[in-house]
C-alpha cells in the first residue's frame, strides 16, 4: 500500500502523482487529505512550497468525482442508460440543499422558518418552470418579516436584491435588485399569498387571501424561457408553503396550476441543467478562489495534471481570471464545468451576470486566503458565499477549504469565523516558521559613507519622488539622502549579482514601477540584447545581466512568458513585486534579492519562501537604507503621479499627496524579531559572514554544498523524516501480504491435493 493510498486516496490520482515523481505526502497533504474527505471545514497553513494545492486539490478531485459517477449511474438507471433526464417527477418542495445556514424546514419540506433578528434566510423550492403558468401558495404561520417570489438558481438567497430574483414583501413592497416600491397591500399572520409565475406572457403576479393583486414584474426578454423556482426569504418568522400537493387554501386563477402538477416538460429539477434556458453540460461543484492570475493558472494547471487518469465521466476544469477574452470562459461553462478556479473578480462577475450557477456547489476553496484579505476581497468573498447552498450531511454539505501562509492573523481568523462551520486547524507552520535551509543576509546601503551613488555611469533609474527637489553632493538634506539611496542600491545590485557570479535569482521590488526602473537598469549593463529579452535562443542564456519582469501591470501572456523563460533558465533575473510572486514555485531556486524591506515582516516570510524548499540550501539578500527613503504611496487606485510628479503629489500623505517615508531600519527590527534573530551584513568585499560561509562549507552535515543544492547528500530532511515514520507501517503491511499470499498458497495446495484424491 503507497503512502497516499494509505491516506485514502484514489488510485486514478495516485497514478497522476507517481507521474509527477511524489513518493510520499508532505505533512500538509497527509493531515489535509483525511479531513478534507472525511467532509469537513479545514483552515491550515504551512510554509510556502510546502504541497499545499496537492493537499486541497487531490480530495477535492476525488470527491467531485464520486459524485459525478453517482449522478451518471443515477441518470442511466432512471433513463434506461440513455442521457436524458428521467421523465419520474421531483418531490416539490422546499430544497434543503439551497438554503441559508439560518433558515430551517420541516421534515416534509413544507414548512419553515428563520428565527434571526438581525440576519435574513432564504431558500428555494426543488422544482422551477421554464414554461406554461404557475402558482404556488405561502401562508405566514408566525409573525415577522417575509418576502416571496420566484428567481432563478443564479439569484441570490436574499430575494429581491439582484437582478435574478423577484419578491413581494410583508410590508407591501416589491424587490428586485435591491429596488423596493409600493406594491398590493401588506401582509402578515395568517395571510396566504399566492405567488403566479407566466413564464410565456413574462409576468410575475401575487393574491392576497386569494384576491389578485396585478402584475408585479415584466421579465426581461433574456430571462424568458429560464428555469425560476419559488424562493422565500424570511427574518424572525415562519411560512406554510403549498406547491400544490394537496389542495390550495384559495383556487389559482384561470390558466394557472399547481407547480407540483405542472407538466414535466415544462419543470426543472434544481439538479438538472434548465432544459430551455440554453444550457449545456453539469454545473460547479467546486469553486477555487486564487489572489492573482498567475496563481490561478498555476492552480488549474495542476488540476488538469492531477485528474489525467480520472475516467467515466472525466473531470472539466475552467479558469476564470481577467485579463483574458471572457467568450472562450462562457462557452466552457456553457458546455459544462466541474471544477472553476479563478480570481475574485472575474469569478463574482461571471456570478452576478448568471452565467456561472453556483446550487450545486459542494466546495469554496480560499487558496492564499490572507492575500486574497490583503487585495481587499472580503466582501466580495462573502458575497459569494451567500450564493452556495448550506444544506446537506457528510461530504454532501459545503464544505469551506481555507489554505493561508498564516491562520494568525485576525482578518483570516475573522473570516473564517464567518464561513467555516467548527473547522478543523492544521497549523504546520506556525507564527513565526520560516525554512530552515534559507540564509538570511543584509547589505546596509549608506549614501553618506559610499558616494558612488554620483558616478554618472552605468545610468540609473529612480521613481521621480524627487523630481521637484534640489539634490547633489554637496546637500544635507532628507531629500538629497533618500534620492541618493535609491541610485546606490542599483549599483549595490550589479555588485551584489558579479560577487555571488548568480545564475538564477528572484528581485522584489515594492511597486510595478520600481520594476520597470529595474529592468532599464539591468539591461542598459547588457541583460539583453538590443533592450531587453526577446525570447528563447538556442545558445541557451542571453546575456550577463538577462531579466524579465513578473508584476501586475505587464499583461498576462506577458507574465506567463517572463516566467516561463525564468523557469526554463533562459534569462538569469526574474525582477517581480509581491503580488505577482506569490505562489511561484521554482525547483532549486537559490537567491533571494530584496530591493526595499516589505512593510509588513509576514511578506519577508512569503517572500524568502521562494528559496529552501525542499530542505534546499536558499540565501536571501536584503539591500537596506540606512536614511529614511521616500517613496510613492498610492491613496487613489489606478492614479500614477510618477508619470507626473507635481508639487502636490509629490507631499506626504499626510499633507493629502501620495507620498510617505520609509524607515528600513525599523522595518529591519521587526523582521529580526519576527525571525527571533538578527541578521547579519555581508562583509566589505560582499562575503558571506563567517558563520554562515562555514555552515554553507559544512552543509550542515559535513559536506559542502551550493545554494539551489539539498542538503544531506541529495535526500531532504523532510523526505527522510517521512520515510523514518512511515517504514514501520510499511513493513508491517509487507508481513501481512506475505502472510496472505502464503495462505492463498497453502489453501490452493490442499485444495489441488484433494481434487487429485477425489
Amino acid at each position: 500500500m503507497s503512502a497516499f493510498e494509505e491516506a485514502g486516496v484514489a488510485p486514478e490520482l495516485i497514478s497522476a502523482v507517481d507521474e509527477l515523481g511524489w513518493t510520499l505526502p508532505t505533512p500538509i497533504q497527509a493531515e489535509a487529505v483525511p479531513l478534507i474527505l472525511g467532509g469537513g471545514d479545514v483552515m491550515a497553513a504551512a510554509e510556502t512550497g510546502s504541497g499545499k494545492t496537492g493537499a486541497f486539490a487531490l480530495p477535492v478531485l476525488q470527491i467531485v468525482h464520486e459524485a459525478l459517477r453517482t449522478r451518471q449511474a443515477a441518470r442511466q438507471a432512471g433513463g434506461g442508460g440513455g442521457t436524458a433526464p428521467s421523465a419520474q417527477r421531483s418531490l416539490c418542495v422546499l430544497n434543503a440543499e439551497d438554503r441559508d445556514a439560518v433558515f430551517a424546514i420541516s421534515g416534509d419540506g413544507l414548512r419553515c422558518q428563520a428565527r434571526s433578528e438581525q440576519a435574513w434566510g432564504g431558500c428555494r423550492g426543488t422544482v422551477g418552470a421554464f414554461s406554461g403558468r404557475v402558482y404556488y401558495e405561502a401562508t405566514v404561520s408566525d409573525e415577522g418579516l417575509c418576502r416571496v417570489g420566484w428567481s432563478t438558481q443564479a439569484a441570490s438567497l436574499d430575494l429581491g436584491t439582484d437582478k435574478h430574483g423577484f419578491g413581494y414583501g410583508g410590508t407591501g413592497k416589491k424587490s428586485h435588485v435591491r429596488q423596493f416600491e409600493d406594491y398590493g397591500e401588506p401582509y402578515g399572520l395568517n395571510d396566504t399569498v399566492g405567488c403566479l409565475l407566466d413564464s410565456d406572457g413574462g409576468t410575475i403576479s401575487y393574491t392576497k387571501n386569494g384576491a389578485l393583486l396585478g402584475p408585479a414584474f415584466q421579465l426581461p426578454q433574456h430571462m424568458r424561457g429560464q428555469a425560476f423556482y419559488p424562493a422565500v426569504c424570511l427574518k424572525n418568522a415562519e411560512l406554510q408553503v403549498n406547491f400544490g400537493g394537496s389542495p390550495f387554501k384559495h383556487a389559482p386563477p384561470p390558466g394557472y396550476g399547481g407547480l407540483a402538477s405542472a407538466p414535466r416538460s415544462t419543470t426543472a429539477s434544481w439538479q438538472e441543467a434548465p432544459a430551455g434556458s440554453g444550457g449545456g453540460g453539469g454545473k460547479p461543484l467546486a469553486i477555487i478562489l486564487e489572489p492573482a492570475r498567475d496563481l490561478a493558472e498555476q492552480t488549474h494547471n495542476n488540476i488538469t495534471l492531477f485528474r489525467k487518469h480520472l475516467r467515466d465521466p472525466s473531470i472539466r476544469n475552467e479558469l476564470l481570471v481577467g485579463g483574458t477574452a471572457a467568450a472562450a470562459q462562457l462557452r466552457a461553462l456553457k458546455e459544462g464545468v466541474d471544477i472553476v478556479v479563478g480570481t475574485p473578480g472575474r469569478v463574482m462577475d461571471f456570478m452576478e451576470t448568471g452565467k456561472l450557477p453556483t446550487d450545486q456547489v459542494q466546495f469554496f476553496v480560499l487558496d492564499e486566503a490572507d492575500r486574497l484579505l490583503d487585495t481587499g476581497n472580503q466582501e466580495v468573498i462573502m458575497k459569494m458565499f451567500q450564493r452556495f447552498p448550506k444544506g446537506g450531511s457528510g461530504v454532501a454539505r459545503l464544505q469551506v477549504l481555507l489554505f493561508s501562509a498564516t491562520l494568525h492573523s485576525p482578518e483570516v481568523r475573522a473570516l473564517a469565523g464567518k464561513i467555516c462551520q467548527n473547522p478543523i486547524i492544521i497549523d504546520l507552520k506556525g507564527k513565526d516558521a520560516v525554512p530552515e535551509a534559507v540564509h538570511h543576509v543584509l547589505v546596509r546601503c549608506d549614501p553618506q559613507e559610499d558616494r558612488s551613488w554620483l558616478q554618472s555611469a552605468p545610468a540609473v533609474h529612480t521613481d521621480a519622488v524627487h523630481a521637484l527637489d534640489q539634490t547633489g553632493p554637496n546637500l544635507d538634506t532628507p531629500e538629497n539622502w533618500s534620492e541618493a539611496v535609491k541610485r546606490l542600491k542599483q549599483r549595490y545590485l550589479q555588485r551584489v549579482l558579479d560577487a555571488f557570479q548568480m545564475e538564477q535569482c528572484l528581485i522584489f521590488c515594492r511597486t510595478n514601477f520600481d520594476c520597470d526602473n529595474l529592468e532599464l537598469f539591468l539591461n542598459s549593463l547588457g541583460g539583453g540584447s538590443g533592450g531587453g529579452f526577446r525570447g528563447k535562443r538556442e545558445s541557451g542564456v542571453e546575456s550577463r545581466y538577462s531579466c524579465v519582469v513578473l508584476a501586475g501591470a505587464r499583461s498576462m501572456d506577458e507574465r506567463r512568458a517572463a516566467l516561463q523563460a525564468f523557469k526554463d533558465g533562459d534569462v538569469r533575473f526574474l525582477i517581480c513585486t509581491d503580488v505577482a510572486a506569490r505562489g511561484i514555485d521554482i525547483q532549486g531556486l537559490p537567491y533571494v534579492i530584496n530591493m526595499t524591506l516589505p512593510d509588513r515582516s509576514e511578506d519577508y516570510i512569503h517572500r524568502v519562501g521562494r528559496v529552501g524548499r525542499a530542505d534546499t540550501m536558499g540565501l536571501a539578500i536584503s539591500l537596506v537604507s540606512s536614511v529614511p527613503e521616500k517613496v510613492w504611496f498610492c491613496t487613489q487606485k489606478g492614479y500614477k503621479p510618477w508619470l507626473q510628479p507635481d508639487a502636490h503629489n509629490t507631499r506626504t500623505n499626510e499633507e493629502g499627496g501620495q507620498t510617505t517615508w520609509y524607515d528600513e531600519p525599523q522595518l529591519l527590527q521587526d523582521i529580526e524579531k519576527r525571525l527571533s534573530r538578527p541578521i547579519a551584513a555581508l562583509d566589505a568585499d560582499l562575503s558571506l559572514p563567517a558563520d554562515i560561509a562555514a555552515h554553507v562549507a559544512g552543509g550542515g552535515g559535513g559536506s559542502e554544498v551550493q545554494y539551489g543544492q539539498q542538503r544531506g547528500g541529495g535526500v531532504s530532511k523532510e523526505v527522510a523524516e517521512r520515510v523514518a515514520a512511515v517504514r514501520p507501517a510499511v513493513q508491517g503491511l509487507a508481513r501481512l501480504e506475505f502472510a496472505a499470499q502464503s495462505s492463498f498458497y497453502e489453501l490452493k495446495r490442499k485444495w489441488a491435493a484433494t481434487a487429485a484424491h477425489a
